[in-house]
């Protein structure tokens, strides 16, 4: 019996020895990449080196349950040691989760209406400590408050892209657990609804679930998906709506319900709220070959009208409150800011300013980096981009050929990915960027993370050479490759906040 056991075991490690060694090798790429510290924390490397062996040794073998046990030990550890407000915006993420867990669901332009738990002067005042740190340890949750007008800078949001976090707070308190043990539940909340909203995606994206599964693994997505920033609630469910689209474009004809589009448009009225430029998903539906759809194409017509309508109308009226609460200006440059001013150099100088938001569209679509920048993004594995960038080529040579999209397909996939990064950069320009500035300020490759997939759909092909080398990559190797970048994020953190 135990001769038995030694051998399988002994045979599990032989069959998965490439993937235990390219662990290896990247945690020494790491200690050689990003510390020059000769006093190693051993234990957190030991530790993790373990950790991420028996993930990939151990891994389920369907690719939404391994890609769910990839995000939450990864996203785990990220949550855990990722330094207090460390991540990018998330001491007012925090702040409005809090305010939202005490009952105040919508902001105001009123100071006497923005108070708030002293929870969060006290865990602005550690911001930067970690996990190990003994001063927090001891303090509990406080009823008293004060007013904090900072949480209106997250006005972009509804209260519902909290909901993950305002649970993990709530809890916490109910339970009486120490302030810190209820900062990190509150990360872990986010993190598993983002887990959550993944695993339904993969299980929807039927031929694509490689194209989804990596796109969830960015170490970025991770990462935000692990902290209160709302990003990661959004990211999840921008690539749930994308799969359901890619579950409707591989749909046979006269297969596609009215309730699976009502699904799709229900997602796009969700990222209104959560991720607004991404609403411009919702016409998607109309490059969809009208043969997939149900017999009676007048019906089916109408309810693409009705649903691009509904969800417009829901935008413009979600974009009015919006402007209706003021933020408070907490940088000199922004009293240079005026919406009205930059729509004005917009129309009559379109050629000078027009071209500003366009060069931005493209330096941000062609250079993602930022993917790979943590912190307040002063460190992360940004040097690792052109590796990353040649990993989604692979991924997209695995799948080009899967789908078959017709070219009005191709057309509408270009102008929404056109329609995202022109509608965020443009925000920017108009509400965070100086009049006359010939640079819009403010714009990060992680905004568009949720375009990757749609990337992915606009080259696919029906070349016959790119058919041949289709699925020449498994879905183990492509996951343990994602596997190695979030490592390299979590090692990042570790050498800078732990060496």
């Amino acid at each position: 019996m135990t001769k038995t056991t030694g051998f399988s075991l002994f045979g599990i490690v032989k069959s998965n020895y490439k993937y235990v060694l390219s662990i290896l090798a990247t945690i020494i790429m790491a200690v050689v990449l990003y510390t020059d510290a000769m006093d190693l924390p051993m234990k957190f490397l030991g530790l993790l080196f373990l950790v991420s062996v028996l993930l990939i040794i151990c891994l389920p073998r369907k690719i939404e349950y391994a890609t769910v046990a990839i995000i939450l030990l990864m996203g785990g550890i990220s949550a855990l040691i990722s330094p207090i407000n460390d991540i990018p915006d998330e001491r007012v993420h925090y702040a409005r989760a809090v305010y939202i867990s005490e009952g105040d669901i919508n902001l105001s332009n009123k100071k006497a209406n923005l108070k708030i738990s002293e929870d969060v002067k006290r865990i602005d005042e550690h911001a930067g400590q970690t996990i190990i740190s003994e001063t927090l340890k001891g303090t509990k949750h406080s009823t008293k408050e004060f007013i904090y007008p900072e949480v209106k800078m997250t006005n972009a949001y509804y209260s519902l892209s909290y909901l993950p976090q305002v649970i993990g707070i709530s809890l916490g308190n109910l339970l009486h657990l120490p302030l810190v043990a209820t900062y990190y539940l509150g990360r872990i909340c986010n993190l598993l609804v983002y887990a959550l909203l993944i695993f339904f995606a993969i299980k929807l994206a039927g031929r694509l679930k490689q194209v989804v599964a990596v796109t969830s693994l960015i170490p970025m997505n991770i990462y935000l998906a692990a902290s209160y920033n709302q990003d990661g609630f959004a990211l999840g469910l921008v690539i749930l709506a994308l799969a359901v689209f890619m579950n409707m474009l591989q749909a046979e004809d006269n297969k596609i319900s009215g309730l699976k589009l009502l699904s799709y448009y229900l997602l796009c009225g969700l990222l209104v709220l959560s991720k607004f430029t991404y609403f411009l998903l919702v016409i998607l539906p109309f490059f969809i070959p009208s043969t997939k759809f149900d017999n009676n194409k007048k019906l089916v017509f109408v309810n693409k009208i009705l649903g691009i309508l509904i969800v417009t109308g829901f935008a413009a009226i979600w974009f009015k409150l919006y402007g209706q609460v003021k933020i408070p200006i907490l940088a000199d440059f922004l009293k240079q800011v005026n919406v009205g001013e930059q729509i004005h150099n917009l129309i009559h100088s379109p050629l000078v300013y027009g071209r500003v938001v366009f060069r931005e569209m493209l330096v941000n679509v062609f250079n993602l980096d930022n993917i790979l920048r943590f912190g307040g993004l002063t460190y992360g594995t940004t040097n690792l981009f052109t590796l990353y960038a040649i990993f989604t080529v692979f991924v997209y040579l695995n799948n080009a050929t899967k789908v078959k999209l017709h070219w009005w397909t191709h057309l509408g996939v270009f102008l929404v990915i056109a329609g995202i990064t022109g509608a965020t950069v443009l925000a920017m320009f108009l509400t965070w960027t100086p009049v006359g500035s010939m640079v819009v300020l403010g714009v990060q490759s992680r905004y568009l993370i949720g375009i990757l997939p749609l990337l992915f759909l606009l080259f696919t092909s029906k070349n016959q050479q790119l058919e041949k080398i289709s699925d020449f990559l498994s879905t183990k190797t492509l996951l343990n490759v994602a596997l190695l970048f979030d490592i390299c994020m979590l090692l990042s953190t570790i050498f800078r906040y732990y060496n």
